[in-house]
């Protein structure tokens, strides 16, 4: 779903708007276990799927890794092409030196949790200075994973919506008909600089790079109302992410931590995780 930063568009954008050439146009993607740039910006690498996508359109992206065995590895198994630009750096440290010099187009923030979220990727601080790499028009998709019923889920949502004044926000499937006591989710967030509305225009057959999940996938489907999040508050004022206050949700990192990681050991038998 990150991958739609690419089909964002003006409501009132007009077909001719729609097709604007890749090769004109970067990408940075964040990660924390991979960081990429395009003149899109990636963070989270894995095995890079996102930049690799975003490179096979065209696009100059730059990728933003903290660990350099993350990037090593999506190189040598995983194909990750090698005509982008690479930065092994902390991302906090790589947005701060640049977020006056550099612009792009695409942002991607998807720092992987393993179910604590890493919260100064989450600041105001951090978020502000990608806001200032982005282009007049362009869009950053942040990927949040975290139990949506944790405050903590609730103060970093907040957070990005402050931040930026036009989101819409997605899950990576539907809300379930009854509420769970938990609610562990990819959440998607496509925001854009401007406060005039936005879609997504329809794939075409080139957008799925011949892969059947991007058919799928790719369209992001189920939306959230913000003030889901929104009216959660206690009328007292919700307070922002900032880079002195992060302690502030440690203890609900623990508690997403443990979330996630049931939910891992229902995806394999135990054994595989106690073995390997």
């Amino acid at each position: 779903m990150l991958e739609a930063v690419r089909l964002v568009q003006s409501v009132d954008d007009s077909e001719n708007q729609q097709q604007i050439e890749n090769s004109e146009k970067s990408a940075l993607v964040v990660y924390v276990h991979p960081f990429a740039l395009q003149r899109d910006i990636d963070t989270g690498l894995g095995i890079g799927t996102t930049p690799t996508a975003l490179i096979a359109h065209g696009i100059d992206t730059t990728i933003v890794e903290i660990d350099p065995t993350v990037y090593d590895f999506a190189t040598r198994y995983f194909n990750l092409p090698s005509n982008h630009t690479p930065v092994i750096e902390d991302a906090i440290a790589f947005v701060d030196r640049n977020r006056r010099k550099k612009k792009y187009e695409y942002i991607i923030h998807d720092v992987f949790t393993g179910g604590a979220e890493p919260i100064d990727l989450f600041t105001v601080d951090f978020l502000t200075g990608l806001k200032q790499m982005l282009t007049v028009d362009g869009v950053i998709a942040i990927n949040y994973a975290g139990d949506l019923h944790l405050p903590s889920a609730r103060t970093i949502i907040l957070t990005i919506l402050t931040v930026f004044p036009q989101c819409r926000l997605f899950r990576e499937s539907p809300a379930p008909a009854t509420p769970p006591q938990t609610d562990f989710i990819n959440l998607v967030l496509f925001c854009r600089l401007t406060p005039s509305a936005f879609t997504f225009r329809q794939p075409i057959k080139a957008d799925f790079l011949n892969t059947q999940a991007r058919k799928h996938h790719l369209l992001p489907r189920h939306e959230v109302d913000p003030a889901t999040f929104l009216d959660k508050g206690n009328g007292k004022g919700e307070q922002l992410v900032r880079k002195n206050n992060t302690y502030l949700l440690r203890e609900s990192q623990l508690s997403g931590a443990r979330g996630h990681w049931a939910v891992m050991r229902s995806v394999v038998p135990d054994a595989v995780w106690e073995n390997w």
